[in-house]
């Protein structure tokens, strides 16, 4: 029997923790997983030592009055560890609380911490910053599995094994023989007309960004309601934010509709166009070849000392990885309504440049691992038990 600690402090790890621990089954039925994990990992037979939520505390001011707290977490973690002796330690991304554990665990000089594969999953994103946290994180794992195609050279290069896996997202990527029966069904729910323009509007998913963003995404749409009348908005909403996306909304002079995380995909297969918040949703929109064009802003201190600290040229994944901008980027002082129409009225009218957005997108998504036989996490799982 092989025994697995695994590691995850957030949704979004516990997720792929969860998908992880499913192919590590299948491919080695006889496990044991115990660790630190969310609803869906202990779904998959993962006994957690204490409930991950304890761990989900964003930002410095957020953190500091449960700092006694998570550092008895990182003791208790590390010591359990050492008592459970497992032939594996995965953690996956959570990287403040993994890596201190880690460390822990390597500066304890325990014989036992030599006799267990140390894993990491999602590696951290040197390429954007602080690219000395690559030598750090060599010294503590034996394998990283990183899910972007130009991430391994910067760990390998302290003698990391570290293996490109495949972006998780891609296991999302829609089968297009659904397309038509989706889009019509969606249409006829919401009465939008097939020459209709539907355009797939995400004002985020925190307060300050919907505060920021979805006023100028208003005023670009209403900017462009005469010239193209056609124009329909759906907006998808998050529980967090709606009540204010709704209020916000009401200004819009176009028809417009909510919609409910359920009916995602029905939504991505029925719109033509989309104007993005920057983030994940935007590779979603491009696995569902939706023309788009993103959108970002934070406020001038955080923006002048964040531009000193990033490196990279592009916010968006399908840009940063063919190194051009393919996606349109409305990003600060561009994200104004003005502008953005601007932009969205060339989508709409322009149909090669939004054509070529398409095919030079599909490119990209291939780069990060779509069409591949293996998922990520059934490479993941094959690369730990090699």
């Amino acid at each position: 029997m092989k025994k697995f600690f695994v590691i995850a402090g957030e949704a979004s790890g516990d997720l792929l923790g969860s998908k992880l621990i499913y192919e590590l089954k299948l491919q080695n039925p006889d496990s044991q997983f115990i660790g630190v994990g969310g609803k869906l990992m202990q779904e998959q037979g993962l006994v957690s030592i204490f409930p991950m939520e304890e761990l989900a505390v964003m930002g410095f001011m957020e953190v500091v009055p449960h700092l006694f707290k998570l550092l008895r977490r990182i003791k208790q973690t590390a010591e359990t560890i050492i008592r459970e002796k497992p032939d594996f330690v995965i953690t996956v991304d959570s990287p403040d609380f993994c890596f201190r554990v880690m460390k822990r665990l390597v500066d304890s000089r325990e014989s036992i911490v030599d006799s267990f594969k140390k894993v990491h999953l999602i590696a951290p994103s040197v390429w954007a910053y602080r690219e000395g946290r690559a030598e750090k994180i060599s010294k503590l794992y034996d394998l990283l599995l990183a899910i972007l195609p130009f991430e391994p050279p910067f760990f390998e290069k302290y003698g990391l094994k570290t293996v490109f896996i495949g972006h998780p997202l891609i296991t999302n990527a829609p089968d297009f023989s659904q397309k038509t029966e989706f889009n019509l069904a969606f249409r006829r729910k919401h009465k939008i007309a097939e020459s209709d323009l539907l355009i797939c509007v995400t004002p985020g998913s925190r307060v300050s960004e919907v505060q920021k963003i979805f006023p100028e995404f208003i005023g670009a749409i209403n900017l462009l309601a005469a010239k193209f009348p056609q124009i329909k908005v759906a907006i998808p909403t998050v529980q967090k934010t709606r009540e204010l996306v709704v209020e916000m909304a009401k200004s819009l002079k176009v028809e417009y509709f909510f919609v409910e995380d359920e009916e995602k995909k029905s939504l991505f297969f029925a719109s033509d166009f989309a104007v993005a918040k920057s983030g994940t949703n935007a590779v979603e929109f491009s696995l569902y070849r939706i023309p788009m064009l993103i959108a970002y802003k934070i406020n001038f201190l955080t923006h002048f000392i964040v531009k000193r600290m990033i490196k990279i040229q592009f916010a968006n994944l399908v840009n940063l990885i063919l190194n051009q901008e393919i996606i349109p980027e409305m990003l600060q002082k561009k994200c104004r309504a003005k502008k953005i129409a601007e932009v969205l009225e060339k989508l709409i009218s322009d149909k090669s440049f939004a054509q070529t957005q398409m095919i030079k997108s599909e490119l990209a998504l291939k780069m990060m691992g779509l069409g591949s036989i293996d998922n990520p996490s059934q490479k993941a799982a094959k690369e730990i038990l090699k």
